[in-house]
């Protein structure tokens, strides 16, 4: 993982943005946006800016990118065509569909990333890319992302080098260049060099046009929600990003709960002369209960003081618990998820009814979601077939289908109960009720290529 502000370095110098020798517009992606990337991804790391080294947070950045991607490919599944193309676009995509769900996680803490397919010479495949490796050019009147520069990195024999590939629409097709630089500092803009420089680089062309290109080589997968820093960007939000200052007031009550329990932990304040003293005069505490005890140069047998006396304070534990549950649900309400989600779902009423009501909010946010993976990963599809036909591995464009399901509203047991007593008032047959449940798997809306 790299840091938006290596892009930043890497294609500004005394004020002007600029590649090479031309010049590179980053006006699309302002630095407030990129310092609001890495922000998000700092939390999302588990490291957010009012957390010590010493202090621990809820992690809920984390755990909301992580269910919300969980939830939108729980019952994803894609088919293809019966044919060579279909079967070939298989093979490639079955690389990068087991790790869907770590890469649609990397969407929802960033707010989006790009899948990129690539010819190695011997065979095709996809890499995903996160936004501190690319940068925007261009967009559509849609908000598609058109034009694209990507980054890639390499150090050797103490020497960083930069490969910027960028992707730029032009009349009846795309132009793709390559440029290199290599830097001593680090990976900064450094000097401009040769493609060759580096052996994995050196096949490249340093420029190529695709004539009859009439979409991008590259799919940016966004996650569907207003950009508070940069409404008018390219670039989708991470799913918690109206959600971190309520994040931050989570964390501090957190901290004033494990505050609590520790200021308030039992201990047996004693006069150093209850106990015996080793060679270097000082009391030893009992073996193991160095915790328990605390010590104090009090002359016990000169004053009134007790020799021995517990602190055993009343904690505040339970208004402390309330406070951050209530900011929890606050949390989940910003974050669209339903309540109970992360915060103690005792507190909410959990009828089937308004579990069912509560279900919709995820549901809701989860649908849109899938709906923007489903564009992401067609529009991957074209891309695939683009490059392959470019190089002749196939003749015609490979067909898939997408099936995600709507797993966040259903529930296996009570559905499963409900349609046993369908079959048996008659409604339904039990012929319908094996297939459905211990047949063939349940039949779902599917999106075609």
């Amino acid at each position: 993982m790299k840091l938006t502000d290596n892009l930043s370095r890497l294609l500004t110098r005394d004020g002007k943005t600029r590649t090479g020798d031309g010049i590179l517009p980053c006006e699309m992606i302002s630095a407030e946006e990129r310092a609001a990337i890495k922000r998000s991804f700092d939390l999302y790391r588990g490291r957010a800016p009012w957390l010590t080294a010493s202090e621990k947070g809820l992690a809920l950045a984390s755990g909301i990118a992580s269910e919300l991607a969980r939830l939108t490919v729980v019952e994803f599944s894609a088919d293809f065509a019966d044919d060579r193309a279909g079967q070939r676009l298989e093979e490639i995509l079955s690389g990068l569909f087991p790790r869907l769900r770590t890469y649609v996680e990397y969407a929802c803490a960033t707010g989006g990333i790009v899948f990129k397919p690539f010819y190695d010479g011997k065979q095709l495949g996809v890499e995903a890319v996160l936004p501190f490796d690319f940068l925007p050019l261009a967009a559509d009147g849609a908000g598609q992302i058109t034009a694209c520069a990507f980054l890639s990195r390499k150090k050797r024999d103490g020497r960083y080098y930069t490969r910027v590939e960028e992707h730029r629409p032009i009349e009846g097709g795309y132009r793709i260049t390559n440029r290199a630089f290599v830097s001593d500092l680090g990976f900064d803009r450094g000097q401009a060099c040769s493609l060759s420089c580096m052996k994995e680089w050196a096949g490249l062309s340093p420029v190529v046009e695709i004539g009859g290109l009439k979409k991008p080589l590259f799919s940016y997968f966004g996650i569907p929600q207003g950009n508070l820093s940069h409404p008018d960007s390219p670039l989708g939000a991470p799913v918690f990003r109206r959600a971190e200052e309520l994040i931050r007031q989570a964390d501090l009550q957190f901290g004033r709960l494990l505050w609590e329990f520790e200021g308030g932990e039992l201990a047996v304040d004693a006069s150093e002369e209850a106990f015996r003293s080793d060679k270097q005069g000082k009391p030893r505490l009992p073996v193991g209960k160095e915790r328990l005890y605390r010590t104090n140069v009090l002359d016990a047998c000169s004053s009134d003081e007790e020799l021995l006396k517990t602190f055993s304070p009343a904690l505040r534990d339970k208004s402390l618990i309330n406070g951050l549950n209530r900011i929890i649900m606050f949390v989940e309400d910003a974050c669209g998820i339903a309540r109970g989600t992360f915060s103690d779902p005792s507190e909410i009423a959990r009828t089937a009814t308004e579990v069912r009501a509560m279900r919709q909010r995820t549901y809701s946010t989860v649908c849109s979601i899938q709906s923007a993976l489903n564009g992401a990963l067609l529009r991957l599809g074209e891309a695939v077939n683009a490059l392959a036909m470019l190089y002749g591995l196939w003749e015609k464009p490979a067909a898939m289908s997408l099936y995600f399901g709507d797993g966040v509203l259903t529930d296996p047991e009570s559905d499963r109960a409900a349609e046993r007593e369908d079959v048996s008032c008659g409604i339904l047959s039990a012929e319908e009720f094996k297939s459905r449940w211990y047949g063939s798997s349940m039949k779902g809306e599917r999106h075609e290529a």
